[in-house]
């Protein structure tokens, strides 16, 4: 599925512009909703634009806020060490968290507006004459992306207002915060809805190709049910998507490339294309790269990340992180990618992710947001990692280690007799599981919710500074997260979202 040309609003969504005024822009040539959902197509465009507000593909739409799993643990840096550059993405990786940072408040407001457009949506093809099989399967669609933004939200800032239909304006901003057990009751059953509407990967038509299947929803009703540590729902939702045989694990170091969008392990990822003439790329491949390979520099693995790889032996090093000097190509008549310059004087790790770069071949003309490599969202290695997780919450230690072990077998084909099977058994057990999440999931965005998820984030980040402080590393010794506390395991409410509310939106606490 190819990202549509223009986005396709359908009306209420939370806008930063205009106030935070709701958003009113129709689908292109359409003046009002009235002649609008009168067939198949017009329906589908509906669909095509929920899924693009939640692409947002503009850096400071929602590309740079997918940052924040990184940067803030122990995974990640700011990066790019040019005084006051993005300062609040500087405040964010070392936990100087504060309600007036725009960051959260795009963030915030980007992803209800994608919300907003989902229960347009769900009115409009809901009432429209379309046959009912097709009726079915888009409204699954649309319960899946509102599912996935309101995941977004409450894995963040933890409960929120709890929108599920159209409102108007004067409505919305006085519409309270619900809990976080509502909301993701509310996820839950987005997703159990969808599950039930939604093909199989292998049915979709060509043209379908990623859009959201029967296994993304499952996939994510597992990860709702990990966060909320619903142990055994989490495991029997897992196992449906195993028992499907709809995924497998393919060579680690093909998963993140321009050459397998959609590949075989792929539950749900955001799809990019390089179109010159309109913005349907990723920032993020520029984000994240070298500012000597004409890149920002942001987001930089840290010597900590590096060492954890290296104490395994692992070879996963070699496709997670570039490091100074490394080898990642030929050299060019421009740059020596075969001694790979991150420019640490303009770096605080002298490091990059190397799942977010593209070979110069790859790139295409005016990069920027033109960049093709899609997002993956969820993938099938995650999903066995959940599995795992849940089966040793549950005691059940065999299966937990099968699941455990497919991940691992698959990283020793990239070097045979250095990830071998693990035996362990108990807390030993779940500890080489979040273990494994962070290895083979590093630099995707996960490691700070799952250390918030499994109560450890305070502790991790504390003993992060406290080795920081004895780190002989030429790049980022010495360098800490100083402002941790108890209070950044959710982020704050964003400023303006109170104020518009009157005071119905309350703060999280300690801000």
């Amino acid at each position: 599925m190819k990202k549509y040309c223009l986005y396709v609003s359908l009306a209420l969504g939370l806008s930063l512009q205009g106030c935070q005024d709701f958003l009113t822009q129709l689908p292109n040539g359409q003046q009002t909703t009235a002649n609008f959902y009168t067939n198949a197509a017009e329906c589908k465009a509906a669909v095509m634009g929920c899924y693009a507000l939640s692409d947002q593909d503009d850096w400071w739409k929602l590309d740079r806020s997918r940052m924040f799993g990184d940067a803030g643990s122990d995974d990640a840096w700011k990066g790019n060490a040019i005084a006051g550059d993005q300062r609040e993405f500087g405040d964010f990786a070392r936990f100087f968290w504060l309600p007036n940072n725009e960051w959260f408040d795009n963030r915030y407001t980007f992803l209800y507006q994608a919300i907003g457009n989902c229960n347009a949506a769900l009115v409009g093809i809901g009432n429209s004459p379309i046959d009912a099989t097709t009726k079915q399967q888009l409204l699954g669609e649309v319960k899946f992306i509102r599912a996935y933004n309101y995941f977004e939200l409450v894995k963040g800032y933890g409960g929120v207002p709890l929108v599920t239909a159209p409102v108007a304006p004067s409505d919305a901003v006085s519409i309270p915060r619900a809990s976080a057990t509502d909301v993701y009751a509310q996820i839950i059953k987005d997703l159990q809805e969808a599950a039930a509407a939604l093909p199989e990967k292998s049915a979709q038509a060509s043209g379908d190709v990623g859009r959201a299947t029967k296994g993304a929803a499952n996939g994510y009703l597992a990860k709702a049910y990990l966060f909320t540590e619903q142990w055994a729902l989490c495991q029997q939702a897992a196992e449906t998507v195993i028992n499907s045989s709809q995924y497998s694990l393919g060579d680690f170091d093909k998963v993140w490339s321009v050459s397998n969008p959609n590949g075989v392990e792929s539950l749900f990822e955001i799809n990019y294309n390089a179109n010159q003439t309109f913005n349907l790329g990723t920032y993020l491949t520029v984000v994240m790269r070298s500012r000597a390979d004409n890149g920002w520099g942001f987001n930089t693995p840290s010597s900590n990340l590096e060492n954890a790889f290296k104490a395994e032996n692992d070879p996963r090093l070699k496709w997670t992180i570039i490091k100074q000097g490394d080898n990642v190509g030929p050299k060019t008549a421009t740059f020596d990618y075969s001694n790979y310059d991150t420019k640490p004087s303009e770096n605080e790790s002298g490091r990059i992710s190397r799942k977010m770069f593209l070979q110069l071949a790859d790139r295409p003309a005016n990069e920027g947001n033109h960049s093709p490599l899609n997002r993956i969202e969820l993938r099938y290695a995650d999903l066995l990692l959940m599995h795992a997780e849940a089966s040793s919450k549950l005691g059940q230690d065999a299966k937990a280690l099968v699941s455990l072990n497919l991940v691992r077998a698959r990283a020793n084909r990239l070097s045979p007799g250095t990830v071998l099977p693990r035996a362990s058994a108990g807390a030993a057990l779940l500890d080489h599981i979040w273990l494994e999440r962070r290895l083979e999931l590093a630099m995707e965005g996960h490691r700070y919710y799952d250390l918030v998820r499994q109560k450890r984030l305070v502790a991790v980040i504390t003993a992060f500074n406290a080795s920081q402080l004895t780190n002989t590393d030429p790049y980022d010794k010495g360098k800490v997260k100083d402002q941790i506390s108890d209070k950044n395991n959710l982020f704050p409410i964003p400023t303006p979202q109170i104020q518009l509310s009157g005071g119905n939106v309350t703060q999280n606490p300690g801000y």
